[in-house]
């Protein structure tokens, strides 16, 4: 997964949309040539000695409780924050920034435990074929829409094709060509939220801005595609830029451990942190993949530890949550969410994205307890 993840946007970034983007040097691409290598290995190991199993599950008695405990907080977080981000867009009286929305910290639990739960409750449905719970899905990620977090939206998505895939003993040629088709509808659809998040009729207007070269601007790719272009490869483009101008270390290991290791919602009260800037191509491209600050910190010294640490994280979790028999499926989705957009950014850092990690460990440790106990019971009789 890793290696699929990060070979795309490398593919990306040889359509050549964009002026802005640097030539990629030798040094990144030696540097990513030797994770591929050390993950296949990895994962080759891995595949030996723990292979992972599909396993169905039984649909859950507690959707519409869990559903409506996710709107009712919902309902309390429009009340604080007195809008409704579409609502408010549509009227043209919407400025989206980190804190628009939402109760600081409970907005960053709610949005993790409804991706994980939307995730989760797709797995339900391939489990189980029942109409319902496609439904009950459909309810699970609305609220995502109504706040217009894409993101939000793109990780259930990602999450539920790779629930799909991991239920399939092979992969055929037409679930190949069913999967580029979503793949290339999703991406379309994230240009047109993109086009109405930015206010703008022009749907050029991004590319234009951005650097898009004329020959794309000519073509008759639906500009709306820019965006996932930009969102793909300019991570990328960001760390190259980033490579080229940090002439020395800006940091130390204290803070790059700080900052890059632990989860944010555990460093915000524990730790003093300031705001962290790297060398940008654009004003409004600010995103760098997992390695961008750590390159800042400790220059190549950094990326390599983060590569470790970052590894390291994947492969623990997967040992622990393939126990697991009702979470090891969208655990394992989640996890694979966690790689393909630690190429935007630091998705362990990141506690929106992190915190999905924990609830599939949370609930299995719960259902584990309770089997036990049960069993102790039934012992007793």
């Amino acid at each position: 997964m890793y290696i699929a993840a990060f070979s795309l946007p490398f593919a990306v970034y040889t359509l050549q949309w964009s002026t802005i983007y640097p030539a990629l040097t030798n040094q990144l691409l030696y540097f990513y040539l030797f994770t591929f290598t050390v993950c296949l290995i990895l994962g080759s190991l891995i595949q030996i000695s723990v292979p992972f199993k599909y396993i169905q599950i039984k649909p859950s008695s507690n959707n519409s409780k869990v559903l409506f405990l996710l709107y009712l907080l919902y309902l309390i977080e429009s009340l604080y924050s007195k809008q409704v981000p579409l609502l408010q867009i549509a009227s043209g009286s919407f400025e989206y920034s980190e804190y628009s929305f939402g109760i600081p910290v409970l907005h960053t639990f709610l949005i993790s435990f409804n991706t994980f739960y939307a995730i989760y409750t797709f797995h339900q449905y391939i489990s189980s074929r029942r109409t319902h719970l496609i439904l009950t899905f459909i309810l699970a990620i609305f609220p995502f829409f109504l706040l217009v977090t894409r993101s939000s939206i793109l990780h259930v998505l990602l999450g539920s094709f790779f629930v799909y895939l991991l239920s399939r003993p092979n992969l055929s040629i037409r679930i190949v060509l069913k999967s580029a088709i979503a793949i290339l509808i999703v991406l379309f659809l994230f240009g047109m939220l993109g086009d109405i998040r930015s206010k703008s009729e022009d749907s050029s207007y991004i590319a234009r801005i951005s650097g898009g070269t004329e020959q794309f601007l000519n073509s008759s790719v639906p500009k709306q595609y820019y965006w996932s272009y930009l969102y793909i490869a300019s991570p990328v483009a960001n760390l190259q830029n980033n490579i080229n101008f940090t002439s020395a270390p800006e940091g130390d290991y204290r803070s790059m451990i700080v900052n890059e290791f632990v989860p944010t919602f555990l460093t915000k009260f524990t730790f003093h942190t300031e705001e962290r800037h790297f060398n940008q191509i654009n004003p409004f491209l600010n995103v760098g993949t997992i390695y961008v600050y750590c390159f800042s910190d400790l220059r190549w010294k950094g990326m390599l530890m983060m590569f470790v640490y970052f590894v390291t994280i994947i492969n623990l979790y997967y040992i622990f949550l393939i126990k697991s028999e009702r979470y090891r499926v969208s655990g394992l989705a989640i996890l694979c969410n966690i790689i393909v957009f630690a190429n935007f950014h630091n998705t362990i850092s990141y506690s929106v994205i992190s915190l999905q990690l924990v609830y599939p460990i949370i609930f299995s440790m719960n259902r584990l307890v309770k089997n036990r106990h049960i069993q102790q019971f039934q012992k007793m009789d």
